[in-house]
């Protein structure tokens, strides 16, 4: 990670003195289709993506935490079919939730009658001690890993400020899938400081890797980029060096990706999630016009329903039919776009901007 833009994302992430959400040990949040997140607010991550705001401040309530989660479960809804263990950042970080924690509310999930459990995490986080009591809790349930890959273009993660290495990343993937524990990729269209031409290619070519490189086990979830308060990305657009991306950006990756790669796509905050502290203002999601919202709505909720790589088709191919004026001007802006530096100079410009509004050492 870059010491700027770490140092950056701390300051960002710090003016949330509010502390909202500090009396929350634990909720359940919709994510799509028949699989909810259970989140515990915790200490935060470590990490520092210029994208995330997770925070630091959260006390971390054992017994509480505890309370809430047995009452969760007792209570899932009736349509769940994948629980989803999320802390600020990654589960099986132990300075987020204390190791035993971890373990307790595995055990929790264990009891109920869900078929899939799924664990949130950085990939860093996944060691062979850990695997070996995943294993044992969860031993009659299937399991999965989600991990923010992001890209496995190296300019691009350095832009996020992600700290991965690729080849490490899809070893541990392989390796989990000899265990028997599959994996889901998280993967982000709308990177900063690329064009709109740029941001299509990282994100086809991520998806692209993933197939080649990865068990045709692993699922792929694509994220239309959102800006979240207190994150250095809201701070680029407050500063008109960012702007959201287009929600026909997001379809355009749809449409011209391989066909069998529609199978293992699943998409997320598309703009069908508030924040769980600071409320609906809080996240500025994909820009679509009136005359074409109502329509990519219903796009993205068939998409996610689809039981078939057929129907998938069939929404990617119903939704390419609609023409309207933002879509025009979507076109028009992608094919304007000229960028006459290369990535590395661009964020190395980024960089010293950022050292100069936010007042920050350098490197």
């Amino acid at each position: 990670m870059n010491k700027t833009l770490t140092n950056a994302v701390w300051k960002m992430r710090m003016q949330d003195d509010c502390l909202a959400g500090v009396g929350v040990n634990a909720s359940l949040i919709a994510s799509g289709g028949t699989a909810y997140q259970l989140y515990i607010p915790s200490r935060g991550c470590h990490n520092a993506c210029i994208f995330c705001n997770y925070g630091f401040k959260h006390p971390v309530r054992q017994e509480q935490i505890l309370k809430k989660v047995e009452h969760i479960c007792r209570h899932l809804p009736a349509d769940i079919e994948t629980l989803i263990l999320e802390s600020s950042g990654s589960f099986l970080d132990d300075r987020e939730l204390p190791e035993e924690l971890q373990y307790q509310i595995m055990e929790i999930a264990a009891r109920t009658d869900v078929y899939r459990v799924q664990i949130e995490t950085h990939y860093k986080t996944v060691t062979g001690k850990k695997l070996e009591k995943i294993l044992q809790i969860l031993k009659d349930h299937e399991i999965s890993f989600e991990f923010g890959l992001e890209s496995t273009n190296m300019e691009t993660l350095a832009i996020y400020n992600k700290d991965i290495n690729v080849s490490e990343f899809f070893k541990l993937v392989q390796h989990c899938q000899e265990l028997g524990i599959e994996s889901s990729l998280n993967v982000l269209v709308g990177a900063p400081l690329l064009s709109i031409g740029e941001q299509l290619r990282d994100a086809i070519n991520t998806i692209q890797d993933i197939m080649e490189k990865c068990p045709k086990s692993t699922d792929i979830v694509l994220f239309p980029i959102n800006i979240k308060d207190y994150t250095l990305l809201k701070h680029m657009y407050n500063q008109g060096r960012y702007s959201i991306i287009s929600h026909w950006e997001f379809i355009e990756v749809l449409e011209k990706i391989p066909r069998e790669a529609l199978n293992r796509i699943y998409v997320s905050w598309w703009g069908n999630r508030v924040n769980e502290f600071h409320g609906e203002d809080a996240i500025i999601h994909p820009q679509a016009c009136e005359n074409c919202k109502g329509k990519i709505m219903k796009f993205y909720n068939s998409f996610v329903n689809a039981s078939s790589l057929e129907a998938k088709q069939r929404a990617v191919k119903e939704i390419s039919k609609v023409s309207c004026a933002c879509r025009m001007a979507y076109e028009q802006k992608k094919a304007a776009q000229k960028c006459n530096k290369t990535i590395s100079q661009r964020l190395s410009d980024e960089i010293e901007i950022i050292e100069k509004e936010l007042n920050l050492s350098p490197n």
